[in-house]
């Protein structure tokens, strides 16, 4: 597959690309993150990684119409380049077999970068890797962000209970009231009083698995809240951790047959998804897609978590 294709290719799925360094840093990640052999070689330059034989590539396919450059004026007067796959492009690309790999790989790519900014994706590359920003002229703009091995993970955050305070506790307790009764939520979560409760071990065993899948999940969101920086992601995270805390008392009640504490875990529960779906309405706008889509994975997989342990507690 010849170079030009790549860069088809990739104009195909994008859309268009608005700037030279969106165009290097993009390529650049196809070699780097996706294992693409592109054909070009990158250095260490001004703006991070760089490869003058794209840019001789991009003026060709211009000159041969497969492309459509357009300069744009910003507001500061800078001069924005903008490119585009033209129909002779599209035309091109149809007459040349496509490897299979390549065309996926290329969607995958403009799938997880297509909503970022320049500056996103510019700070992406520099932070994951260091090594080609050695001559940047634009280093000192971007802060170092911690590594994820010094976040604490879901494990420690879990095997450290009580990590919040009485006078927290109480609060907290109060505002979950408060949000039921605003919601309408019953406090009494199953349909009808059990007595006598008591599930099987290996149902219970299967539960806890359930469980640990959506741990699992709720590790990828922090995960993805924290390497994107969000300022919401502490109160995000905290619901997360939080709802699954919560599950996992609901697990141990079910376990011990205690069947209040069941029906308060159940309530809590609920309560806090509720809690969490507004959040996610309320920053929605300032989270990245893929992000919002895996926290309503979330929200769905407790909820049937939930809807499992109710439908088991009457058989």
């Amino acid at each position: 597959m010849t170079r030009e294709s790549v860069l088809l290719l990739l104009l195909k799925y994008m859309g268009y690309i608005n700037g030279r360094v969106m165009f290097q840093k993009l390529l650049f990640l196809l070699e780097k993150n996706y294992h693409i052999i592109t054909g070009y070689d990158f250095i260490p330059f001004k703006y991070g990684p760089y490869c003058q034989a794209l840019q001789k590539d991009l003026h060709r396919l211009n000159d041969y119409g497969y492309i459509d450059h357009e300069e744009l004026t910003k507001n500061d007067n800078e001069i924005l380049h903008r490119y585009q796959l033209t129909e002779i492009g599209e035309q091109q690309l149809l007459e040349n077999e496509i490897p299979h790999i390549y065309d996926q790989v290329v969607q995958d790519i403009c799938y997880d970068f297509k909503n970022y900014s320049v500056r996103q994706l510019v700070e992406y590359v520099y932070e994951n890797y260091p090594e080609y920003t050695v001559h940047s002229e634009i280093i000192e703009q971007f802060k170092p962000k911690p590594k994820q091995e010094e976040f604490t993970s879901a494990d420690m955050l879990l095997n450290h209970k009580p990590i919040i305070v009485p006078s927290f506790v109480n609060w907290l307790d109060e505002e979950i009231n408060k949000a039921t009764k605003r919601l309408g939520i019953s406090n009494e979560p199953l349909e009808r009083k059990v007595d006598d409760l008591e599930v099987d071990d290996l149902i219970i065993e299967m539960l806890y698995i359930a469980y640990e899948d959506i741990m699992a999940k709720t590790q990828e969101v922090s995960t993805q809240l924290m390497v994107e920086n969000y300022s919401e992601a502490g109160e995000i995270n905290n619901k997360c951790y939080f709802i699954m805390d919560i599950m996992d008392k609901l697990l141990g009640s079910l376990q011990e047959g205690d069947v209040i504490g069941l029906y308060t875990e159940f309530a809590n529960t609920r309560t806090n998804l509720q809690m969490l779906e507004e959040l996610i309405a309320l920053h929605r706008a300032s989270l990245h897609s893929d992000l919002v889509r895996l926290l309503f994975e979330f929200i769905e997989d407790v909820r049937y978590l939930l809807d499992s342990i109710d439908h088991i507690v009457y058989l």
